[in-house]
């Protein structure tokens, strides 16, 4: 059972990872290409990006 919650959070956390790289990428490619800046967003989207990635190296320190 423990197995199936570890690889369930494994499998979020690699999804938001995912999910955050492409929304900022689509951020800075408005924000310089386009020229339509969105600070707010941007914002939020890094908060999520260094969240789940705080969540990762957790789960690694955690094992040992």
């Amino acid at each position: 059972m423990k197995t199936i919650i570890t690889f369930v959070k494994k499998i979020i956390c690699n999804l938001l990872l995912v999910l955050t790289s492409i929304q900022v990428t689509y951020s800075l490619v408005n924000h310089f290409f386009y020229s339509k800046p969105y600070p707010d967003f941007t914002i939020i989207i890094i908060c999520l990006l260094i969240a789940t990635y705080a969540s990762i190296k957790r789960e690694k320190y955690s094992k040992l």
